[in-house]
């Protein structure tokens, strides 16, 4: 821990207090202790939490005032803007179509496109054959 969180004075009790409203059990647990020491030695801590608690009454009446508005909620969701779905381009997917099935047809079809090689590739061939199965004798 560091000296400031150590030890209590004025600067982080009124930071604290700032933060966490007059009440001390909402301070973290760590501080609460050194809190209340601190706001019986010193006198202007204590007008420090006479001032937070008049604050605190306020916010908390003004908790109970406020609800949720519905209208407030419309106008939200209203100017929300609303997400694009992308348009059906017909054209990128005849292209799309086309492409696949030039594709298939140059697969297929291209050994046949081939010129005829110039010398015996029968090894090559035997390479990549199936080797059959039948009853040589």
């Amino acid at each position: 821990m560091t000296k400031k969180e150590e030890t209590m004075d004025r600067e982080r009790f009124a930071y604290l207090l700032d933060a966490y409203g007059a009440d001390f059990r909402r301070w973290p647990a760590q501080a609460r202790a050194q809190a209340a020491a601190f706001a019986a030695q010193d006198a202007e801590a204590a007008a420090l939490i006479g001032e937070a608690r008049k604050l605190d009454a306020v916010l908390d009446g003004a908790r109970d005032e406020a609800g949720p508005s519905a209208d407030l909620a419309a106008r939200i969701l209203a100017a929300a803007p609303r997400a694009q779905r992308p348009a059906f381009d017909r054209r990128a997917m005849l292209a799309l179509a086309a492409c696949a099935v030039f594709g298939v047809l140059i697969g297929y079809g291209g050994g046949m496109l081939a010129p005829a090689p110039a010398e015996d590739d029968s090894y090559f061939s035997m390479a990549f054959e199936a080797p059959s199965f039948e009853d040589e004798g």
